[in-house]
Parts: structure tokens; C-alpha cells; sequence
């Protein structure tokens, strides 16, 4: 909705289908049919992530939207835009002789989305754990572009930062602001002395025998892309709190996360 009144504003014929609700905007045509909305289209955009639990990302069910009818009714010339779009459906898209671009793989847009789920995932740690955040004890699993401003984030709350991570180069950078750095062989023993753990790496790095060291105050905020990073089987069974939060950018910051779109695909159409 605010990234269909964005491009409307910037003056392009926007036209919304499938939306959670309705958009109020006399600048922008609310189509009735998939078929409608990509008629003679230059551009259509899909949800971030494109594609959750084998379906296309939605608030509810859309009887004529999945992924064949969407790449049969898009005209030739047209572009996709989407976001986390799988691989297998980018040469699906391919074989039909359109353009998927996934707007999450840009990296302004992945440094910039980065901020919003800092501050997404500060948010989440503020409202769900019994102790306050400011001067508390975190862990910062991974040190990519999110466990950076994260970290960073952190620290203006005056916490204890401690940051595990295993590049050695992004350690080392990470060691001028951390108040410490925990390897791998030291995780299971620092997962138990903090009140906070941050995770940014997309695999399996909180597994059952660390999850047992975990204190039952202790919250995780997992940020990595899903599945994440947590053996949640394990998590629920042993009474940890933790939580996959995907998405923060478009929950905490949606207006700026529509604005970051809309100049990427902006600059993306001009340059064809």
C-alpha cells in the first residue's frame, strides 16, 4: 500500500490487486481481477519474501494469484519485482522469457533494510523480555551488515556486547567495538550469562545443547532469514524464549521500507 502511493506520488499509473486492504487513493486503480492489474504493464511487485510456505506472500487467499497465472498474464516487456524470490521460480520465470529481479539481493537496499531491522529487532528485545535493556548483557551472533548496526544500536543502549563470529576479518573488525568476542567452542557457556542474543545467521547455530544453557529469562530475537538460526523444536520443548521475526522492516518501518523499494525500482526501469 505505501510503495503503490509512493510510485503514484512519483507520478507513474499505479494499479494494486490482492492487497490486505483497501488503498483510498484516487491516483491509484484498484483492479479486480490479476488479469486487470497487469494489462499493458511496464512493472508489476510482488511481496518481500515472494513466496512463504510455497505460496505468494499474502494478509489472506487470492483465488487467481500463484505464481503460473502471475507469469502467464504478465506482458513480455514487463519486469517482476519481488523479494527473496526463489530460485527455482526466477528460472521458471526465465523460461518464459521475463525478468524476476529480487530486490533484496541489491545491497544499498540490504544496508539500508539493514537499519530497519536493528531497530525492528531493538523493539521486539524492548517489548517481550521482564528486564530493560539498557545496560543488559547481549550476544550478537554473526557480524554482517544487521549484527554491525545491531551491535552498534546496542551499545547506545549502554549494553555489554559481546559478538560471536566466525570470519575471522569480520571478528576482528567487530573486537574495536564489542565489549567482547566469544568463538565457537566458547558459545554454549556465553549463551548462559546474557539477558539478550541477537541472531543474524541463517543456519543452525542455537542447537538443542546450547539452547539447555539458556537462562529462563533470557530472550532470543532471531533475524536471520528462515528457517533461522534456532532448533525451535528444541526451544519450545525446553521452555526458551525465542522468536523468528521476519520482516521487521515492513512491521516497524513501513513508509521508509516502501521508499527504499521505490528508488530501486525506479532506478532499475530507467536503466533499461
Amino acid at each position: 500500500m505505501y510503495l503503490a502511493r509512493i510510485l503514484a506520488k512519483k507520478g507513474y499509473e499505479v494499479a494494486v490487486y490482492g492487497l490486505c486492504e483497501r488503498v483510498h487513493d484516487e491516483r491509484i486503480r484498484e483492479a479486480t481481477s490479476l488479469k486487470e492489474a497487469l494489462k499493458e504493464v511496464d512493472a508489476a511487485v510482488g511481496p518481500v519474501p515472494f513466496i512463504r510456505s510455497g505460496k505468494i506472500t499474502g494478509a489472506y487467499e487470492v483465488p487467481d494469484m500463484n505464481v503460473e497465472m502471475l507469469f502467464d498474464e504478465l506482458p513480455d516487456n514487463a519486469v517482476f519485482f519481488a523479494g527473496n524470490i526463489p530460485d527455482e521460480v526466477r528460472r521458471y520465470a526465465e523460461g518464459k522469457g521475463l525478468r524476476a529481479c529480487d530486490m533484496m539481493i541489491d545491497e544499498l537496499v540490504a544496508a539500508r533494510n539493514a537499519v530497519a531491522t536493528a531497530e525492528g529487532a531493538v523493539a521486539e528485545a524492548i517489548a517481550r523480555s521482564p528486564v530493560n535493556l539498557t545496560k543488559s548483557r547481549c550476544l550478537v551472533l554473526g557480524y554482517g551488515r544487521c549484527g554491525k548496526i545491531l551491535m552498534r544500536l546496542l551499545k547506545s543502549f549502554f549494553c555489554n556486547v559481546l559478538v560471536s563470529e566466525k570470519d575471522k576479518t569480520r571478528a576482528a573488525d567487530a573486537f574495536v567495538l564489542a565489549d567482547g568476542i566469544v568463538s565457537e567452542a566458547e558459545l554454549s557457556d556465553a549463551v548462559g550469562n546474557v539477558d539478550f542474543i541477537f541472531n543474524t545467521v541463517p543456519e543452525r547455530i542455537l542447537s538443542e545443547e546450547r539452547l539447555r544453557h539458556i537462562g529462563k529469562n533470557t530472550w532470543i530475537l532471531d533475524i536471520a532469514s528462515a528457517p533461522g538460526g534456532v532448533d525451535y523444536r528444541a526451544a519450545e520443548a525446553l521452555s526458551v524464549n525465542a522468536v523468528l521475526l521476519p520482516g521487521l522492516p515492513g512491521r516497524y518501518a513501513p513508509v521508509s521500507s516502501a521508499e527504499i523499494l521505490a528508488d530501486f525500482i525506479e532506478n532499475q526501469i530507467r536503466l533499461r
